[in-house]
């Protein structure tokens, strides 16, 4: 699909995210600089500017259940008008306490914004478009951030017209939405990863992202103070903030390269030795007078610090199943979110006994702790190779994007699908063959939903599962596998009927088939080889054959996390004692058929000799 397909459909979605990230932009530098006018002590500055992550944290956590109560376009309203309210406010009143739970309001809403717009994109997106939606928003995002940071040249921030400004393109932003046509999809909630679980999974990831955190907000609410103090201001100032703002993008492609195809471990080592030696540059460039240099540096040490949080995500992601993937995010998140609320305040306690170029001591001793973590890490866990390692995928840490990361699992969220899952349910429950009828319509249309409705269909424990696979594969008979896999899902009694049928009839086919259904199916591993045996002998082989053959090729399609959860042992030791149990004159062959396909996965076998587990589940 071409960019321009791809675009067409979400033009009015991305000029919401435009005009929300341009005053989002335009209040991050704003606020800081308008602190350091009204001489307000840096230690309060750094409270104030601290809320935003507590508003953040907060509505990433909830926001999920707000959109399932009133929806994306009333939700997405709600938090346009509140944040313009709450800029508006700021820029009525100069109160401390207002300001910090203003400030608050603001990271709430624009966090339960971005989950809107967020699962929108995600609804209308498709499984090969949504990575390619996910950088054009990045993109989006970056040109938003950027500007906001020029607009501080439209009026002096002494004065009310930046904040009405804001607020301006707050409340403008719900307007393209009101002219989006589109239903409102169920909103999933992501399972809580507790914290201590997601540290034993990955501790480099935790600490990464928990410093990440710390080492971003550090730069983006302070770094206006500092420039402040060495007389950097107008224009110089939005060159000074744009430049970091274009960095945190820029070099999330060079990084990512280098990430993909070296260790983890040693990218984010090297890049925090880098970052270390720019965050030191940076004041020196400053203090020479240098400013273009000053400008690289900038951008480089936003650009890096910006890259440390998709690859504490990557990193993870590393460790983690498919199942584990939305909650590991969502909880890096929450990490991230932690340390960005902890560095403002902590950092502006030192600047007020060490002056405002101490914000860059206290980041150089945030670097040197991920360095000396990562080495220790890097010491005592074995690395993981490159080929094992997830694709590094660019995150935007002022964005969320679940629904958008092309590494997690697709649900197709369209209201077609919908519609048609509720009808099929409908008519199940009135009549099995008319669900049946209706899912090989359907099917014969959408093709692609053919698997998907079958699940669907084999949860209904009166729908003949041998009537909706001949009607099924008669119409499409590459997806014979695919089918009979989704139908192994269903109760016993509709397995075992499906298994029957197959080895009566014997379709094209069969074995491969009815290696599949076992596979998926352990407890019809036995009743598939006693059948054989006293039917079809000679076919014991050959079923043998294409049951390894299934097991290799579904460890093989697997993430490497995920095949951890496959018991190949137990698959293996089913097979050879219902081989044992039916036809133990043919054990010894379809030993080597086993022992020739374990050397290729790296496997040894177990003896034989212990009972069989013909009733267990595959999974350990």
């Amino acid at each position: 699909m071409s960019i321009t397909a791809t675009l067409q459909p979400l033009i009015l979605l991305f000029v919401s995210s435009l005009i929300l990230m341009t005053g989002h932009g335009l209040s991050g530098i704003l606020l800081p600089v308008r602190l350091a006018t009204d001489n307000i002590s840096l230690p309060v500055s750094g409270f104030i500017l601290s809320m935003y992550s507590f508003g953040f944290l907060l509505g990433a956590n909830i926001a999920k259940r707000i959109l399932n109560q009133i929806g994306q376009v009333r939700t997405f309203a709600m938090c346009g008008s509140l944040t313009a309210t709450a800029i508006l406010l700021m820029g009525l009143r100069d109160e401390v306490y207002l300001w910090a739970a203003m400030r608050g309001l603001m990271g709430f809403c624009i966090a339960c914004a971005c989950v809107t717009l967020d699962s929108w994109f995600g609804s209308v997106s498709n499984e090969q478009n949504r990575g390619r939606i996910l950088g054009i928003n990045q993109l989006v995002i970056l040109t938003a951030l950027t500007l906001g940071q020029f607009a501080l040249l439209i009026s002096p921030p002494s004065g009310s017209t930046l904040f009405v400004l804001c607020g301006i393109l707050f409340s403008l932003s719900i307007t393209p939405l009101v002219f989006v046509s589109h239903y409102e999809p169920s909103i999933e909630q992501t399972p809580l990863f507790p914290l201590r679980q997601l540290f034993a999974l990955s501790p480099q990831g935790v600490v990464t992202g928990f410093l990440c955190g710390m080492l971003y907000s550090a730069m983006v609410n302070l770094l206006p103070l500092y420039a402040g103090s060495e007389h950097i201001t107008g224009l110089r100032l939005s060159l000074f903030m744009g430049a970091a703002m274009v960095g945190g993008i820029v070099l999330q492609l060079p990084i990512g390269y280098l990430s993909d195809r070296f260790e983890r471990k040693k990218v984010i080592l090297g890049c925090c030795l880098l970052l270390s030696l720019t965050t030191l540059a940076l004041p020196a460039t400053v203090a020479a007078g240098l400013f273009g240099a000053a400008l690289l540096c900038s951008a480089i040490t936003m650009g890096i610090i910006a890259c440390l949080y998709p690859l504490s995500i990557s990193e993870a992601f590393d460790q983690a199943r498919q199942e584990q993937l939305v909650p590991v995010l969502a909880g890096l998140l929450s990490v991230y979110a932690t340390g960005a609320m902890i560095a403002p305040y902590s950092a502006t306690v030192v600047m007020q006994h060490q002056g405002e170029v101490a914000v860059f001591g206290f980041m150089l001793a945030v670097e040197l702790l991920l360095i000396a973590f990562t080495l220790y890490r890097m010491k005592v866990a074995a690395p993981i190779t490159v080929e094992a390692q997830e694709t590094f995928v660019m995150h935007n840490p002022n964005t969320i994007h679940e629904e958008l990361d092309p590494r997690t699992a697709y649900r197709e969220t369209s209201e077609d699908l919908e519609q048609a899952m509720d009808e099929l349910e409908r008519l199940a429950a009135e009549h099995p063959n008319n669900a049946i009828a209706f899912i090989r319509a359907m099917s014969a249309a959408r093709p692609d939903w053919a698997a998907t409705l079958t699940e669907k269909a084999a949860q209904f424990p009166e729908v003949d599962t041998v009537l909706l696979f001949r009607a099924l594969t008669m119409l499409n008979s590459e997806l014979a596998v695919d089918i009979a896999n989704r139908l192994a899902q269903g109760t016993p009694e509709q397995v075992e009927a499906l298994v029957t049928w197959l080895l009566d009839k014997e379709p094209e086919n069969a074995l491969t088939l009815l290696a599949n259904i076992a596979f998926v199916a352990q407890a019809q591993q036995a009743n598939v080889v006693d059948t054989l045996a006293q039917t079809n002998p000679e076919q014991i082989q050959a079923f043998s054959q294409e049951y390894v053959d299934a097991m290799a090729e579904n460890v093989a399609s697997l993430r490497a996390p995920d095949r951890e959860k496959i018991n190949i042992e137990h698959c293996v030791t089913g097979l050879l004692d219902s081989v044992t149990a039916a036809a133990p004159e043919q054990l010894k062959q379809v030993e080597a058929i086993v022992d020739e396909h374990l050397s290729d996965l790296g496997e040894e076998k177990e003896p034989l000799g212990h009972p069989p587990n013909t009733d267990e589940s595959l999974h350990k």
